[in-house]
């Protein structure tokens, strides 16, 4: 955190380094700061890791899945690597420090190991600040999500707490929120020149606005590790957010707060701009003057930090909380998570499955951004139970109370009209003797952006796209770009197998290998099936009990009925051929043939009598 107490300047003449940064070799670590622009991928690094299959992410709530994946020992350690060796001033731009330097390139080559080279970096600024991009799969410009903090300190402080943490946080969530496709791109940002006057953040706020970048939010962490022992019901972090408008600042600090309290120790507490002093005092700062959504991330015990700007600002510090900073890592890294998981034409929803023991409740929170129905639906098993719904006031909206068990489907418990913003509640109350297991769904109308435009109504690009379909494969645009298929083609795999084809019949329009790909198992390529227009999933397209491929192979059609029909006219149907192992086009020879009803050879004899009679 800065010592400055009047908000600096912010340097219009920034000088931008634009090349993508993908490695740095470790010797450069060790001399003068980068010179000119960005370095480029060192051949050894495209083959340091094997490929990693990496899960594009629609419509799925992975909020959890990150928060789990956050690792206390990984954020330590980024730490203590970071310290090790001592205080990083930045110096100048003609004269940076050694340490400084030595800890920007360390920065830009974790971004790139943790992210397997995923992550683009770039040096902005004449300060040189670290700003990395993990790609959003959409093809079209959209809003962005950012975290940072910044990597100077200040003479003869290690800067574990300021800002180690802000440093840790940025890495471990690279680390973490690449190991998927996002829709949107996420930038990981690592400021310089923060403890003489915001410089570096001023610099890139200015780029990036430029740049016509759109940010959702942008989390600053700055100092984490001193708890407030006093602090209400253990909220021990705070996420300052800017007044006025709920969707352009509180709602981020309360969608924080739901992220701790669902999945963890709720541990964070918002706090608004006018009644937070530092404020101003932070890289969150020059970005909230550009115009963006911008939060502050911070201890809530700074007044017992008796490290602050001092050499005992190290890792082991024995005042240090690590158990709360991570807290704070994991909230943020779940928030990011949660936002991605739009889909278009469906509600926000949050699934809940948990135990609670008897005498016991949790409780779970939710963002209501609009005016909305709160759809509750249920399955308890073990027990009764008491689910009550609460407003951001915490006042009672719905009690619901059942003193048996419904094991066996979800019930709709609660249906409530709402027209407030604000964190509302859902408690789950055990009142029995026994444990209560349940699988909830809570589920709910969203506008994070306050457009008038409900969540479920549009994406993250102009809606235009949807009643567009420039191949005319009966694909929208819109949907090609969720899919990740080409909006110029029809076949995006070059499988010689339409997407719309693929699409319906379960098959990955991304793949090619799967033309040759067979999941019904009946011998026949799902490339022939397509020429065939039969259904890859069935051995029996048509359901007249020959197999596809048994009708392929003897040039019967498995496309429709024909068991009943006889193409080598020998008075034997289709279904028998199959059944009996003949050949559907040719005619054997058969026995039966040579039994002729006794009328046929009667009426023959008499015909040839009365011929013979008439010759003699």
């Amino acid at each position: 955190m800065s010592r400055e107490e009047k908000n600096p300047g912010i340097t219009r003449g920034c000088h931008m380094k634009q090349e993508f940064i993908i490695f740095i070799v470790f010797t450069s670590l060790l001399i003068s700061p980068v010179q000119g622009n960005s370095a480029t991928l060192d051949d050894s690094f495209t083959t340091a890791y094997a490929p990693v299959e990496i899960e594009r992410v629609y419509g799925t709530d992975y909020s959890h899945e990150v928060f789990d994946e956050v690792s206390w020992s990984s954020f330590q350690n980024f730490i203590i690597r970071l310290t090790e060796n001592g205080s990083r001033p930045v110096g100048n731009p003609e004269t940076v420090g050694v340490n400084n330097a030595y800890a920007r390139n360390w920065i830009i080559e974790e971004l790139q190991l943790v992210s397997r080279g995923r992550i683009e970096v770039e040096v902005l600024g004449e300060h040189d600040s670290v700003l990395g991009r993990l790609p959003g799969y959409l093809p079209v410009d959209a809003p962005a999500l950012m975290v940072g903090g910044h990597y100077d300190s200040v003479v003869d402080a290690p800067g574990a707490n300021d800002d180690g943490t802000g440093i840790a946080t940025t890495l471990e969530l690279a680390r973490v929120l690449s190991r998927y496709n996002w829709p949107l791109d996420i930038y990981f940002g690592a400021w310089n020149a923060e403890e003489v006057g915001l410089l570096g953040s001023a610099e890139v706020s200015q780029i990036l606005r430029s740049r016509g970048v759109e940010l959702l939010a942008y989390y600053n962490v700055d100092m984490l590790l001193v708890p407030d022992p006093d602090a209400l019901m253990g909220e021990s972090v705070l996420i300052a957010y800017p007044e006025g408008n709920y969707h352009l600042g509180e709602y981020w600090a309360d969608l924080t707060r739901a992220m701790s309290q669902n999945y963890g120790q709720h541990m964070i507490r918002p706090v608004q701009s006018t009644d937070f002093s530092g404020w101003h005092h932070s890289d969150h700062w020059p970005f909230v003057q550009k115009g963006y959504t911008a939060l502050f991330a911070h201890e809530s015990g700074f007044d017992y930090d008796t490290a602050y700007h001092t050499p005992q600002d190290v890792w082991n510090n024995p005042l240090y909380d690590y158990q709360v900073a991570i807290e704070a890592v994991k909230a943020i890294g779940s928030s990011i998570a949660f936002t991605m998981a739009r889909a278009y034409g469906k509600p926000t929803s949050h699934e809940i499955s948990t135990t609670v023991l008897p005498g016991h409740d949790k409780t779970y929170s939710f963002s209501i951004t609009t005016p909305t129905t709160i759809n509750v639906t249920c399955r308890w098993f073990g027990g009764g139970t008491s689910i009550t719904l609460f407003d951001a006031n915490y006042q009672l909206l719905s009690h619901f109370i059942e003193e048996e068990a419904s094991p066996w489907k979800l019930t709709q418990i609660m249906n409530q009209d709402v027209f407030s913003e604000g964190l509302y509640s859902l408690q789950v109350a055990n009142l029995g003797g026994r444990s209560v297991g349940y699988e909830i769904e809570v589920s709910y109308e969203t506008d994070i952006d306050g457009n008038d435009l409900l969540d479920s109504e549009e994406f993250w690009f102009d809606q235009k796209y949807f009643s567009m379909d420039s191949d005319l494969d009966t694909i929208s645009d819109a949907q090609e770009m969720i899919i990740g298929t080409s909006r110029t083609s029809n076949d995006t795999d070059m499988d010689a197998i339409p997407d719309p084809w693929e699409i319906e019949n379960g098959l990955d329009p991304l793949d090619p290998s799967d033309a040759n790909g067979d999941p019904d198992n009946d011998g026949v390529l799902n490339l022939v099936e397509y020429e065939y227009g039969i259904n890859p999933n069935s051995p029996d397209s048509d359901a007249d009990t020959m197999p596809d491929l048994w009708e392929i192979e003897n040039g019967l059609d498995p496309a429709i009925d024909d068991s009943l029909e006889d193409p080598d006219n020998d008075a034997v149907t289709n279904i028998r051929e199959y059944e009996e192992g003949t050949d559907p086009q040719f005619a054997e020879f058969r026995l039966e043939r040579l039994a002729m009803p006794m009328f046929i050879i009667c009426s023959v004899a008499a015909v040839i009598i009365v011929v013979y009679r008439k010759v003699r």
